[in-house]
């Protein structure tokens, strides 16, 4: 009998997607409570919390700023790394913040929207994020 092994990162890898998948209830909580973060920092939302059984696998939270000559956007999604909850930018694949402080991720997502918005403005941004300057 031949032994499968699959390498620690991919195994953990499916693990945090099927445990995201098959937990939408929580992923739509902690979307919902980044909505309510963002909402008095002056960005809108529309949550896209698909039903069971949809082809969208996982709840989705459009943030958006309407700018004078542009629309700034980030694609937010809940899903589990390294066995915890997670805010990830879903367009980019980066992460945010850890969803047990929506306050912290809603200052980053502001951060990424006005960086988008002006950038020259404010030096936030992804690379901020990086960096560790935020």
């Amino acid at each position: 009998m031949t032994q499968v092994r699959l390498p620690v990162g991919r195994l953990e890898r499916c693990v945090s997607w099927w445990r995201t998948r098959r937990e939408r209830d929580a992923a739509a909580r902690h979307l919902d409570r980044l909505a309510l973060a963002t909402g008095p920092l002056g960005f809108r939302s529309v949550k896209v919390y698909p039903q069971q059984g949809s082809l969208l696998p996982f709840p989705l939270l459009l943030v958006y700023a309407r700018g004078r000559r542009e629309d700034a956007s980030v694609l937010a999604a809940a899903r589990v790394v390294h066995g915890r909850w997670a805010f990830f930018d879903a367009g980019r694949g980066t992460f945010v913040a850890p969803c047990r402080d929506a306050v912290a991720a809603a200052g980053r997502v502001d951060a990424i929207l006005k960086h988008q918005m002006y950038p020259g403005t404010f030096p936030g941004g992804q690379a901020a994020l990086w960096e560790g300057r935020m």
